[in-house]
Parts: structure tokens; sequence; C-alpha cells
């Protein structure tokens, strides 16, 4: 009997529970539905989002073909404005190289002519010039070799005094040229020729006034040289013994105590 009356009492809860158990249920799936709603709206704004940024994408993609196109078509204008402009430097290039081996061609011919002229010019005046010497008496000859020697003008005094000893073999003023021909080849620094030159003044006079300033000079050319230190210490030695008192003594000593000792050595000879 007990049993029984529980069983009763209890249906009536059980019952009170299932309903409020199904109330709470329909309130959860009502909620899921709000966001299921919600997320819906989200979607379908971001799909219109997208399909306007879309829109707007293809907007800009043929608006860039469209630009593409037009700078294809610039481009191949371009290269035919190109390709005339090369065509046209390659024609002036073709026209300034002509001209310039026309230019050539007369310049070569113009300079050819002018050297011929020039040529001419100088046969003409050395020409002249011959005949002019020819004129030349010894004196003025040697005078105009004396003049240029002085000036220190040597190449034109070795000139001059050359042609005087091989036209005036015999000439009065010979031994002076002889003599002066050597201080010419001395000037110009050519020593062997100078030293061969006062050789010769040496041998041929031996006393002349010029025989101290002929030794000191071929004892210098003989130093320049570098062949006989020894001979040139000779040389000036005999100035110092054979002429003491003059000029030419005191400069062959000075020239003495440059050279390096040595043991003296008897006097050289009056030739070389």
């Amino acid at each position: 009997m007990r049993l029984g009356l529980a069983a009763f009492l209890a249906a009536p809860v059980l019952l009170l529970a299932g309903c409020m158990a199904t109330q709470q249920d329909v309130l959860d799936l009502a909620n899921q539905t709000d966001e299921l709603k919600h997320q819906v709206s989200e979607l379908k704004t971001a799909v219109n989002s997208m399909q306007g940024n879309q829109a707007d994408l293809s907007v800009q993609i043929k608006r860039l073909q469209e630009s593409l196109t037009a700078f294809g078509e610039t481009t191949r204008h371009s290269e035919g404005e190109m390709s005339q402009l090369a065509s046209k430097i390659d024609d002036l290039a073709a026209t300034i190289t002509s001209k310039v081996a026309a230019i050539g061609t007369t310049l070569t011919t113009t300079q050819a002519k002018g050297l011929d002229e020039q040529k001419a010019a100088l046969a003409k005046q050395e020409e002249t010039l011959a005949s002019q010497m020819q004129q030349v008496t010894p004196t003025e000859l040697f005078q105009t070799a004396e003049a240029r020697l002085a000036k220190k003008s040597f190449d034109l005094a070795a000139k001059g005094f050359g042609d005087y000893l091989s036209r005036f073999p015999k000439g009065a003023l010979v031994d002076v040229a002889t003599f002066d021909l050597g201080e010419a080849y001395f000037g110009l620094k050519k020593w062997e020729s100078a030293g061969r030159q006062f050789g010769i003044y040496l041998e041929k006079y031996p006393k002349s006034s010029l025989t101290p300033s002929a030794r000191i000079k071929y004892a210098l050319c003989l130093i320049h040289l570098g062949k006989s230190a020894a001979e040139a210490r000779q040389y000036l030695e005999s100035v110092v013994e054979d002429f003491p008192s003059s000029p030419e003594a005191k400069a062959a000593a000075q020239h003495l105590r440059k050279l390096p000792a040595a043991e003296k050595t008897a006097p050289a000879g009056t030739t070389p």
C-alpha cells in the first residue's frame, strides 16, 4: 500500500521535470537558431563584399589590359621610328666616311704638292747659297765663321771653318781655322772630333802661340772620352813646365788638381 502511494506521488514530479527539460531545450534551440541567423547574415555581408571587390578587380584588370594594349602599340610605333632613325644614321655615317675619304685624298695631294714645292725651293736656295759661297773670299768666309764661334753658334762655326779648310787648304789663316774648328767641336761636345782636330794642330804647329791652349783642350778631350788619364796628365803638366808664366799654365794646374793622384811622369812631347 505504501509502495503504490509513493509511485503515485512520484509520477507528477517526473512529469513536471520532463516539461521543464523540454522548455530549456526549446530555449537553447532558439538561441542556436538566432546565432545561425546572425552567422548567415555576416556570411551574406562577406559574400556581397567579395562580389563588390571582384567587380572592382574586374574593372582594374580590364583597364590594365587596355593600358598594356596601348603600350604595345606605342612600343611598336617607337620601334618603327627607331628603325628609321638607325637607317638615317647609317646613311649619314656613310656620307661622312665618303667625305672624309675625299678630304683625305685632297689633303694628301695638296701636301705632296706642297712638299715638292718646298723641296724645289730648298734646292734653289742651296744652289743660290753655293753660288754665293763661290764668290765669298777666304777672309770673308773665315770672319763669318769666327763671328759665329764668338756667338757660340758652334754648328754653323764648325761648318764655316770646315768649308774654309776644304776650299782654301793653303790659305793664310789655315792654322787658326784648324784650331778654331777644334774649338767649335769642343763647344758641341764632340770630344773625339775636337781631340782629333787639336792633335792635328799640335802636330802641324808645335811652336804656335796657341800650342798651350791646344794641349789643354787635347787633354780635356781625353778626360771626357775616358781614354787615358795618364796621357791627359802629361799634356797638362807639359803646359805648366814649358809655359810657366802663361795664363794657360794656371788653367792647366787647376785641371791637374781635379785629376786623381798619380806618379809623376816625364813631360809629354809636342805631338799627341
